[in-house]
């Protein structure tokens, strides 16, 4: 038998902490026989995102089967059987170009734009998510990877959106129907300044029942916005109010199509830094107190004008605002690229470019840009192409009018976003709408 002992309290499963977890020493074989990851016989390792734990072995063990150790959300379960069903695998690396092959700094934490499975598995539950990531190809039931990238993440969202028309995200005492938010960001948008649309969000957003609370605060030099929920907090919650912080932060920058930089966040200590935030990368005056969040502005934005660009197809003007902003924090994690494509690849989200206007936009020549580039190993087209096609999956995952996709996309017109369609995802538009929620 092997035991497992608390090494610190844990707040959701007290009962953990006594007797020790202990399974059989065959069915640990047959995980150490599948797993071999850690270079330590005594592992710091994390159960289920929350409670750190430490693996004694007999040294004769570990000379035998050499190295050992557990992934993040490692499923102890006290009241079930250990058996190698519930063994989730550990998968090389992210999607695309997310991260490397060590996604996280010496303390655990991963990159800006990086999230755990765990966080997606709290908030979605293990089952939805689970079924959502295979859904996205982001994986198959043994094999999901240990990180996503908050695309993936937000794109996930969309999708439970659409398949359970539920913007509650089951994190709401009722579903939440599709553009119940959207009605708020409308009414929001039709204030004169961002001061004006603080106050009327606040006063909104408890007429839905969300559980969702915002208050406005100001201080000598800056204006907050403070997220909580009524009742009970839970790490569920907190998590859902990041989400709806990061929505509307994005909702603001459309609006007033101004460059608005959040100052400062304070974030829920019920959450761990390990796991990731979606808001993180957007400042990086960054702490974790209390329960909910507070985002902070500068209070020069409440001057800022609101409906200089009309909030007209929700989430289709959240998501876009979105890709620029993951976009611009995506330098901070994973592999490093080169300055030329770290700089080229915001502007491309932002809306279609020729090379003679992106390298007009970095100030350098079209000659100097392609030479950089193709040191890089890439060239302005598969850029290009790559932003597009990463733009349009998500927008594909909105209610948006095609003809809207393709004008944001820079076709001159709805059959050449399918012919693009064709090419890239070896679909039309509609059939891949139709694939991806049936």
């Amino acid at each position: 038998m092997y035991s497992f002992m608390s090494r610190r309290s844990c707040r959701d499963h007290p009962e953990w902490l006594s007797p020790p977890l202990v399974i059989d020493a065959a069915d640990f074989l047959k995980y150490v026989q599948l797993q071999r990851t850690l270079p330590t016989t005594a592992a710091h390792l994390t159960v289920c995102g929350r409670m750190d734990v430490t693996v004694s072995l007999s040294r004769s063990f570990a000379d035998e089967h050499g190295p050992i150790g557990f992934p993040r959300g490692f499923p102890l379960d006290r009241e079930r059987d250990f058996d190698d069903r519930r063994i989730p695998s550990l998968s090389p690396g992210l999607r695309r170009d997310a991260c490397s092959d060590h996604p996280v700094d010496a303390d655990g934490i991963p990159p800006a734009n990086i999230l755990s499975r765990y966080y997606a598995e709290n908030f979605f539950g293990v089952r939805l998510a689970h079924s959502l990531m295979e859904r996205s190809g982001l994986g198959t039931e043994g094999n999901f990877p240990n990180y996503l990238t908050t695309i993936d993440f937000w794109n996930l969202c969309l999708d439970n959106i659409k398949l359970n028309n539920d913007e509650g995200q089951g994190c709401t005492p009722q579903p939440l129907p599709l553009s119940t938010w959207g009605m708020i960001f409308s009414a929001v948008n039709q204030m004169d300044t961002i001061g004006s649309g603080l106050k009327r969000f606040a006063d909104l957003v408890p007429l839905i029942p969300s559980n969702v609370l915002v208050k406005i605060g100001r201080s000598p030099e800056r204006v907050m916005i403070h997220y909580s929920r009524a009742g009970e907090a839970s790490e569920r919650g907190d998590r859902y109010l990041e989400i709806i912080a990061l929505v509307f932060h994005c909702i603001l920058l459309w609006g007033s199509a101004a460059p608005i930089e959040i100052d400062q966040l304070s974030l829920s200590s019920l959450l761990d830094d390990r796991d990731g935030s979606p808001l993180a990368g957007l400042t990086d005056d960054i702490d974790r107190h209390g329960t909910g969040l507070t985002v902070s502005y500068s209070k020069a934005v409440l001057d800022l004008p609101l409906g200089v660009r009309k909030y007209q197809s929700p989430p289709h003007h959240e998501t876009t605002t979105f890709l620029e902003l993951a976009a611009r924090i995506r330098q901070q994690g994973g592999r490093r690229q080169s300055a030329t494509v770290e700089k080229l690849r915001p502007l491309l989200l932002r809306g279609p470019l020729s090379q003679q206007q992106a390298a007009d936009r970095m100030g350098i020549s079209v000659a100097t840009l392609q030479r950089r580039l193709a040191r890089s190993g890439t060239s302005f087209r598969l850029i290009s192409q790559e932003m597009r096609c990463e733009k349009l999956l998500s927008l594909l995952r909105t209610t948006a009018n095609l003809d809207d996709i393709a004008f944001d996309l820079g076709f001159s017109d709805r059959r050449s976003l399918w012919r693009a369609c064709q090419q890239w995802l070896g679909m039309s538009p509609t059939e891949y709408r139709n694939a991806h929620m049936s």
